[in-house]
């Protein structure tokens, strides 16, 4: 049997799960949490889970169990292996589940929703695809415009606990009539962060970095799992481009007022 120094059989263990760590993160990155998403829906939360797990974790143990000609030694690596390949199992899970799937519009402003969270719903991911192919999928609730019968639908999420989001009954695709709604979301707020200081210099920051895109952006509130902010939207085809690190809780507030 070929006898390894304990750093080198640590340093092995930590080259193998940092491959495995890449590849993870290449899937996280570029489809289960596109940015801005993995900022705004937990893939940097998903991305520490695995860190700990694959990175920490196994190769840790290794260094400590380790020693070359141990008794027992065999299984003693065999059981870490099993634990890491468990835990990164759960981490991967966990991670894939709570991606965010569909960016729902209700009303004023956008919801990112998890898979797990649709699914529950009774919304399969074969279904979203009739909503279109971008991830996450932008979707429209086509509620009624006038005032009582959005109260009819308001006093119905509040007595059954559903949140408007998830009437997945009213969902719709995004077609002409639905995108002027949203453009003219992008109106107001626009307004709106011109008015305020905060607002105009993020403003002014975004389209330092965009000039040539001045007319092809909307702006529009979103509700993510860790934070409200406002969602760079492409006017044209709706994919998803950035975020203002704004809060715009009391923005919504006054437009909750106003209907």
């Amino acid at each position: 049997m070929i006898k390894i120094p304990r750093v080198r059989a640590f340093l092995i263990h930590l080259a193998i799960s940092f491959i495995i760590f890449l590849v993870l993160a290449y899937l996280i990155v570029t489809y289960w949490y596109p940015l801005p998403f993995f900022y705004t829906d937990g893939g940097w939360q998903g991305l520490r889970i695995i860190v700990s797990v694959n990175l920490v974790l196994g190769p840790l143990l290794t260094l400590i169990v380790y020693k070359s000609g141990k008794p027992g030694l065999k299984l003693d690596l065999t059981l870490i292996g099993l634990a890491q390949a468990a835990a990164l199992t759960w981490g991967i899970w966990i991670t894939y589940t709570e991606r965010p799937v569909a960016v729902i519009y209700t009303l004023d402003h956008f919801t990112s929703v998890s898979a797990k969270l649709l699914n529950k719903a009774g919304l399969s991911q074969e279904n979203l695809k009739s909503y279109g192919y971008i991830s996450p999928v932008p979707i429209y609730v086509d509620l009624p415009q006038e005032p009582d019968e959005q109260q009819k639908y308001l006093a119905q999420a509040v007595s059954s606990r559903i949140p408007l989001y998830l009437f997945t009954e009213l969902y719709q695709k995004f077609d002409t009539e639905n995108m002027q709604i949203l453009k003219q979301q992008n109106d107001r707020l626009y307004n709106h962060l011109e008015s305020d200081a905060e607002g105009q210099r993020l403003l002014d920051a975004f389209f330092r970095i965009h000039p040539e895109l001045y007319n092809r952006y909307m702006f529009i509130p979103l509700h993510s799992r860790y934070k409200r902010v406002v969602i760079v939207v492409d006017a044209v085809d709706l994919s998803f481009r950035d975020t203002l690190n704004i809060d715009v809780t009391r923005y919504l507030l006054g437009q909750k007022k106003n209907r």
